[in-house]
């Protein structure tokens, strides 16, 4: 049985927008006999949480068929030795929830130092000085042994002097992802890239990352799969992050122009991150020769 696996955002939705021909896509697909996983870099959300979402959008799925990057990420934390026995993540609670269920402890967001300034510190623009102060002057506790960074959308300056002093202080550095942006209705947003390199820069220290263009989402659908030798093809949005992912797993790399790449980052393509194959939207799949007789 042939194995697809499909990039979420950007390629089959933006937003609670479903993409043309993306139901027909899936449906014609799974009629065909193949396998269907859906992978994301997006860290936000747990499994379950992707699951409904595609069931509400009318494209299917079940929890075994989806893979995303706190998912990953927490797998990725409960085969280290030693096991991280305190971790601070910045990011949403659907990555804190992936790695509490592996059974490694993580921290609660509101227990950052620095999270709830006074006024006058946390007056935009108006003081700096109160601001600095105030996180000069903080009871700090013992830092964490890992720090993991996924999207973090309410990214303070307090969480991120409290990741650089974690990661000074010789905590793991983790990045569930290191997307640049990502799609939603009308328009890109930062994405947890951003505040990776905010850090990066900070401390000056690389993070781990396991999101693509890491091949540990791709593998462990495969995995799940249970048939290594099978034909795989990727459906992405993105030549530096599907496509180099999924030539690191032998893949065919299918990128569609709906998402984050257009003509001139494709042209700019080198290497691994040059597709197999470019489509326009969804309909053309069918007429590559990978998908024949589907």
């Amino acid at each position: 049985m042939p194995i697809a696996i499909f990039d979420m955002d950007g390629v089959l939705y933006r937003g609670m927008l479903v993409l043309p021909y993306a139901r027909e896509t899936l449906e014609r697909l799974r009629k065909a006999g193949w396998d269907l996983f859906f992978a994301t870099n997006n860290s936000t959300a747990t499994r379950q949480q992707y699951v409904d979402r595609l069931n509400a959008l009318g494209l299917g799925g079940d929890v075994e068929h989806v893979v995303t990057s706190a998912y990953a990420t927490a797998h990725y934390l409960e085969r280290l030795e030693p096991k991280p026995r305190d971790v601070l993540v910045f990011g949403a609670n659907g990555l804190r929830k992936e790695i509490r269920d592996v059974g490694i402890p993580v921290r609660d967001p509101d227990d950052v130092p620095g999270i709830a300034p006074p006024a006058e510190a946390a007056a935009d623009g108006v003081d700096p000085g109160a601001m600095r102060s105030y996180l000069e002057h903080l009871e700090l506790p013992p830092p964490p042994d890992t720090v993991v960074v996924g999207l973090d959308l309410h990214l303070t300056y307090a969480k991120l002097a409290e990741a650089q002093r974690a990661v000074l202080a010789g905590a793991r550095f983790v990045a569930s992802n290191k997307d640049r942006a990502y799609p939603v209705e009308g328009r890109l947003l930062p994405g947890a890239g951003s505040i990776v390199a905010a850090i990066e820069v900070a401390t000056g220290r690389q993070a781990l990352c396991i999101g693509k263009p890491e091949p540990f989402l791709f593998q462990e659908a495969i995995r799940r799969a249970g048939r290594p030798g099978d034909r795989v093809v990727v459906v992405g949005d993105s030549t530096d992050y599907d496509i180099v992912a999924a030539h690191r797993v032998g893949a065919t790399g299918v990128l569609i122009l709906t998402g984050l790449t257009e003509a001139d980052a494709l042209r700019r393509a080198t290497g691994d991150a040059v597709p197999d194959r470019v489509v326009r939207s969804l309909e053309e799949l069918f007429a590559l020769p990978e998908l024949a007789g589907a």
